[in-house]
């Protein structure tokens, strides 16, 4: 899952931006190094500016620490006077000081059916010799050049497969009813004639009547990912310029279907358990116990859940679920049959769960769902007596305490994840603590499974 980042080299506060859509749950970010808004990579001879060069390596390095995977799409067409020739020149210049950094992937052109140098088309021949400049340097890089609704998605496809290009980078018709599955699986069954993984790179954008709630994008992007697409982006103009705001607050400025979709895709949440009063909780905020001892729900209580294979969270989504300091994952002990914990500080086999629920809706406020683990014979998540102390995954099939309902924790939750964590006042949590009902002692645990 991508979101339109185009303006990052001129972003008031590129590690802010960078620490909020990772923690909204976005895997990419798609950037213009040539954005008519600034600063520009390329000049009209085809040489780089260095400074702006160390900018370009600058993102790259922040976005590599947050595991954030960047889409550096060229645009020939913003600068004035630049021809195919010089403009593969500043491309394979490009190439160089990027290849340390396995965390991107290039689009020769934007659109490149539509644009190119003097905003004219970029030809076939064009795209094959920049990327065989690209691929002579760089062997490993993936690279594409996308192409518009304007050129049929069979012919897209046909185009990716003949100039031997690793993705079909695809801009789908925006028109009524973009969302549908059906639309989107004849999109993807068109583009397969290329042989190569689909990138759903720049979908319709907010557009009154037909684009302008969150949903239709959830659906999108869910029936994208069930079609075969390898990839789809969050399509936003709130971040073609960040000059003088962050993409934060950008995105926040337009509630539908901006910050609606933002704050949902890795929602934050409480769990409350089955006897409606009790809330789980990690200790600490995370990288201790996980307990279920709560009556108050805050920080500690606080979750997100991010689905593995990206985009809205459905039932059957294989998930991860990051405690309040955005730094530790809940953890079936030994892989299931015993305890719940909170101090894995990377995703495996033993933190991957699936989420399940009673409909085809991405998860939300006041859904009753189940937590299992992925394994072949599950586990399930489990508050003892339904809550009030200790929280295991010792549970082969699915019962009361094996249910909770989501609360939504709200976007302050997402804002606040994206910062240092905040350390919760002990006097409070002391007293939270106090109001709840006294911990259970944990039942024996059941024989644990190997770690695969």
């Amino acid at each position: 899952m991508f979101i339109s980042y185009f303006g990052a080299m001129g972003a008031k506060d590129l590690i802010a931006d960078l620490d909020f859509v990772k923690a909204a749950g976005f895997d990419g970010v798609r950037i213009w190094p040539n954005s008519p808004d600034g600063p520009q990579l390329m000049r009209t001879d085809g040489t780089l500016d260095p400074d702006n060069l160390s900018k370009l390596l600058g993102i790259l390095e922040a976005a590599n620490a947050r595991r954030i995977i960047v889409d550096v799409t060229f645009t020939a067409e913003h600068i004035a006077g630049m021809d195919a020739s010089l403009y593969g020149r500043a491309i394979a210049a490009a190439i160089d000081p990027m290849r340390p950094y396995r965390n991107l992937l290039i689009d020769i052109e934007n659109e490149r059916n539509i644009y190119g140098p003097f905003k004219r088309p970029l030809a076939a021949a064009d795209v094959v010799a920049i990327k065989d400049a690209i691929k002579a340097i760089d062997p490993a890089r993936i690279v594409t050049a996308s192409n518009s609704q304007d050129l049929p998605a069979a012919d897209a496809g046909r185009f990716t497969g003949d100039t031997g290009l690793d993705v079909a980078a695809y801009h789908d018709p925006r028109r009524s009813g973009f969302h549908e599955a059906a639309q989107i699986e004849s999109l993807v069954q068109a583009l397969a004639v290329s042989g190569r993984p689909i990138y759903f790179q720049e979908p319709i954008r907010f557009t009154r009547d037909i684009a302008d709630r969150a949903e239709y994008f959830f659906t999108a992007a869910v029936n994208a990912r069930r079609a075969g697409a390898a990839a789809w982006c969050f399509h936003t103009e709130l971040g073609f310029n960040v000059r003088t705001q962050l993409f934060r607050e950008r995105l926040q400025s337009r509630s539908e279907p901006d910050w609606a979709f933002v704050t949902s895709l890795a929602p934050r949440v409480f769990l409350r358990t089955s006897d409606a009063t009790h809330f789980v909780s990690a200790a600490g905020g995370g990288g201790s116990s996980v307990v279920a001892d709560s009556r108050v729900p805050a920080a500690w209580e606080t979750f997100a859940v991010r689905a593995v294979d990206g985009g809205p969270i459905v039932s059957g989504d294989r998930v991860t679920i990051w405690t309040a300091d955005n730094r530790h994952l809940l953890q079936a002990s030994e892989g299931g049959g015993t305890s719940l914990n909170a101090t894995a500080t990377a995703a495996g086999p033993w933190e991957t769960f699936i989420v399940e629920k009673n409909d085809a809706r991405p998860l939300s406020d006041g859904d009753v769902i189940a937590i299992r683990t992925a394994t072949t014979t599950p586990w399930y998540v489990g508050a003892e007596l339904g809550g009030g102390g200790p929280v295991n995954v010792n549970r082969r099939s699915r019962g009361e305490w094996e249910t909770f309902s989501v609360v939504s924790a709200g976007a302050a939750a997402l804002e606040a994840s994206s910062r240092a964590a905040p350390r919760a006042d002990r006097g409070s949590r002391r007293a939270a603590r106090e109001r709840s009902t006294p911990r259970l002692r944990r039942p024996t645990a059941r024989a644990p499974l190997p770690r695969a």
